[in-house]
């Protein structure tokens, strides 16, 4: 278009030129026709040259036409395609929704349905498993009473003295458990001889829920009408408390000394001596000072001393780890005797270091002879 543009006013002034030069020439003088000739083959050449020019403008124009209209085309699909897409997904949402509200319903009716059958079976199975629980637990309760008659049997084929003094007992008693032994020592209708072994036993293994039961028996024995099996084995029992040296057991025999020392029970001089020495046991094992003044107390009314010489060294020791010689000398001069040499020095030892002018005047005492007890010459 803008060839055209600049090649018409071109064109024009030729045909002017072309127009004047016919003018000037019909008044002076006409051209030969070959000039005119030349002229109109000028002018066909040029309207071919303009007729190219206007057909390559529409030629651009057209296609500037088409790609406009295949612009607008492809607005106009868009346009179409994105309106056909929602309304798909409208129509889409539509059903899905209508279908998720169908499968609600036959869902919340299917879950009960299928909530009411699990539930009758899981009843059916729940009951089921209660009436294995019920056998189960009556199976286990059948085991612990053979457990315990099985226990039972073997201790009473143990002997005492080999239970005192042997370890080798272990072997038989090994598979017997903590709960066998316990509802043996707690049977109140088993000879109290049998119930003793089975105490040992959970003594030797330091098991210390036996201190609350020991503790409750004497507690309970202390001041009843019992016979003499319970007098001939009340020592025995006192001392597997003091076997496991811990605060409750401490704290259990210092309470059950005091008791015997304040309310005076019946059976108090079957108890009273084991108890003091067992607890000078555990006070020197636990180290515990707090119970010197209970000890000093007891010293007067101690019995059996020269049968037990052991205990009465382990009194001695208690009285010396905490500084307290008068104690000792009175333990030296009340219940020390001629066949406990041992004893008789080892106390002498530990005077020398509180009191030796004390220590001097005893060997002095033990060199001069008795002529009280001499014959006449």
């Amino acid at each position: 278009m803008k060839k055209f543009i600049v090649y018409l006013p071109l064109a024009i002034l030729f045909i002017i030129g072309i127009t004047l030069s016919f003018a000037q020439q019909s008044q002076n003088t006409q051209k030969p026709n070959s000039e005119i000739e030349a002229l109109k083959n000028r002018i066909s050449e040029l309207e071919s040259k303009l007729q190219t020019v206007e057909n390559i403008e529409k030629m651009e124009l057209a296609a500037k036409l088409a790609d406009a209209n295949a612009k607008l085309v492809n607005a106009e699909f868009g346009k179409f395609e994105r309106e056909l897409r929602d309304s798909n997904n409208r129509w889409l949402w539509t059903w899905t929704a209508f279908f998720v509200g169908i499968l609600a319903v036959v869902g919340v009716a299917l879950w009960f349905s299928v909530k009411s059958l699990i539930a009758d079976r899981v009843e059916k199975n729940l009951n089921g498993f209660k009436e294995a629980v019920v056998q189960l637990d009556e199976i286990k309760n059948q085991l612990k009473v053979l457990e315990k008659e099985h226990a039972a049997s073997v201790l009473e084929n143990i002997d005492h003295f080999l239970l005192q003094y042997d370890p080798s007992y272990r072997k038989q008693t090994d598979v017997i458990s903590e709960e066998a032994l316990l509802k043996v020592f707690s049977d109140e209708g088993r000879r109290l001889q049998l119930r003793y072994k089975a105490a040992v036993v959970l003594a030797d293994r330091k098991f210390e829920p036996l201190v609350f039961l020991l503790l409750e028996f004497l507690n309970s024995t202390v001041n009843s009408e019992r016979s003499m099996e319970v007098k001939s084995n009340a020592r025995d029992f006192v001392y597997l408390v003091g076997e496991i040296n811990t605060q409750e057991a401490y704290e259990g025999l210092k309470k059950f000394l005091n008791r015997l020392l304040t309310e005076n029970p019946k059976c108090k001089d079957w108890f009273l001596t084991y108890t003091a020495f067992s607890l000078a046991d555990i006070s020197i094992e636990l180290e515990m000072a707090d119970s010197v003044s209970v000890l000093k107390k007891v010293l007067p009314d101690l019995e059996d001393t020269q049968r037990e010489s052991k205990a009465l060294t382990r009194l001695v020791v208690y009285f010396d780890m905490f500084n307290e010689p008068n104690p000792i000398k009175e333990i030296l001069t009340k219940h020390v005797t001629n066949k406990m040499p041992g004893l008789e020095a080892r106390c002498l030892k530990f005077l020398e270091n509180h009191d030796p002018q004390f220590v001097k005047q005893w060997q002095a005492e033990k060199e001069t002879p008795n002529t009280k007890n001499e014959e006449p010459s």
